[in-house]
């Protein structure tokens, strides 16, 4: 087991506001265009209204989602993303979904689409032959959407999805989400906040493609484990939330998913990172250190157990306290005393120089860096 570059200081910063606590706009701000495309790209993209008689094509699909009503895939967590094959001159992505951006891949090269709403994006003018597509929600959702998935028409040809590899589960706050981390300064809006987040480009998809493995993110702005930022929403810690297919709708039964190899668990920055509130349970953080480190290897171990054989990676943001540090050195502990293959990453002091003192896009290269070089110290389970 080892800790990896320890810096730690007792002083929290005002981090983790999220979906707690959205501040008003700070400057005037340019509205996310509905459609961008890449300069070099060499095919025709539009919105048209739901078209009929189209063929649903086979995909690769990861993250939590639910059953559409018709077809597709009712998504709320963050970075869930599909990928298909075909071959043709189009493809059409079905949406209902007012909230989200997204980034369509086409042969490499991509598109993005802003909140379309109840509308089919339909893209042609490719040169026949064999194509790949994927499409990845990049913002943070305030509620479930739903993604109708890859549809064909008559003169198209569904290919085999890609084959499933390798998988990477990384549960946390908003630092996992990728919170404005495109931003290159601390004080931002609301529309500046949807514009600059970009979960693709977080440090967990990063560590995900360096090790050649698929990811999936179970995380939300503000979560913690025992309790959220500022105590806020206490009946929504994580560990109520994960089970869930969509957190805004506990009643949506989870389509399958795929067991994890490895499982990245950072969860203790809203914990110790805010002050306590009237009312709570503790009175100091000391107390919140003695009941976070049982309570974050119960919270692993059924993670273990439903992803056996899995590696557990405790992630801790080493700025915030002795307290953070030492409780999760106390969950590493118990969960080797149990038998679980578990480290524990110790991250040193990243600047957060992103909107409302997130991680910049260099903060989460640091991150991903040292992960990776973690799971490359010895065979994680799975790596063949």
């Amino acid at each position: 087991m080892k800790a990896i570059g320890i810096t730690v200081f007792g002083i929290a910063l005002v981090a983790m506001v999220g979906f707690f606590a959205w501040p008003g706009p700070a400057r005037p701000m340019i509205p996310v265009p509905q459609i961008g495309l890449a300069k070099d790209a060499d095919f025709r993209v539009r919105l048209i209204p739901p078209q009929p008689d189209l063929v649903a094509l086979s995909a690769k699909v990861t993250g939590r989602a639910a059953a559409g009503p018709a077809q597709g895939y009712r998504h709320e967590w963050p970075g869930f993303h599909a990928a298909a094959r075909f071959e043709g001159t189009g493809i059409t992505l079905r949406f209902d979904d007012a909230v989200n951006r997204w980034r369509v891949v086409l042969d490499g090269k991509p598109v993005e689409i802003s909140r379309p709403g109840r509308q089919d994006l339909r893209i042609d003018g490719l040169t026949p032959g064999p194509h790949a597509i994927r499409a990845e929600k990049i913002s943070e959702s305030k509620g479930p959407a739903l993604f109708g998935g890859f549809l064909l028409d008559a003169a198209a040809k569904a290919l085999p999805p890609p084959e499933p590899g390798r998988l990477i589960e990384f549960i946390g706050d908003s630092d996992t989400v990728g919170f404005a981390n495109t931003a290159e300064h601390r004080d931002c809006g609301d529309e500046e906040i949807y514009a600059a987040t970009d979960t693709s480009r977080s440090f967990g998809p990063q560590v995900a493609t360096a090790l050649g493995a698929d990811y999936r993110l179970v995380a939300r702005s503000g979560i913690g484990l025992l309790r959220n930022y500022g105590g806020a929403d206490p009946d929504h810690t994580m560990d109520r939330l994960y089970p869930l297919a969509l957190p805004g709708d506990a009643a949506a039964t989870a389509l399958p998913q795929r067991q994890a190899d490895i499982i990245v668990i950072g969860l203790g920055s809203n914990v110790f990172g805010s002050e306590l509130a009237p009312g709570e349970r503790w009175t100091d953080k000391s107390q919140l250190r003695r009941d976070f480190g049982p309570a974050l290897a119960d919270f692993v171990t059924a993670r273990a157990q439903e992803n056996p054989g899995a590696l557990m990676v405790l992630l801790a943001f080493g700025e915030y306290g002795p307290e953070l540090v030492e409780a999760h050195r106390s969950a590493s502990d118990l969960l080797t005393a149990r038998g679980i293959a578990n480290r524990l990453v110790i991250l040193g002091e990243p600047r957060r120089n992103a909107c409302l003192w997130h991680p910049s896009a260099a903060d989460h290269a640091m991150i991903a860096e040292t992960l990776i070089e973690v799971l490359n110290a010895e065979d994680p389970p799975g790596s063949g």
